[in-house]
């Protein structure tokens, strides 16, 4: 190993990822754990499962006008 690679972080997983920074969920000597986000060259991520970028792929809800909104209403006559 060489001393790079020692002084990297070990997460215990990856929680979320986006663009090269990834939240990654650490244990601490008191068994508790804590959560942080590093760029991917500080982490030592052998074995460890990481999720898909979240910058690619669903972006959450579509932002739409009130326009647009009312325009696709039917509205029904009472």
């Amino acid at each position: 190993m060489d001393a790079q690679a020692s002084k990297n972080i070990r997460p215990t997983r990856v929680a979320a990822r986006r663009q090269r920074e990834m939240m990654v969920i650490l244990a601490n000597q008191e068994n508790e754990e804590s959560v942080d986000w590093f760029e991917e060259d500080e982490l030592d991520l052998d074995g460890v499962s990481v999720p898909p970028d979240s910058s690619t792929g669903f972006h959450g809800f579509p932002v739409i006008s009130v326009e647009e909104h009312l325009k696709s209403v039917q509205w029904e006559d009472a």
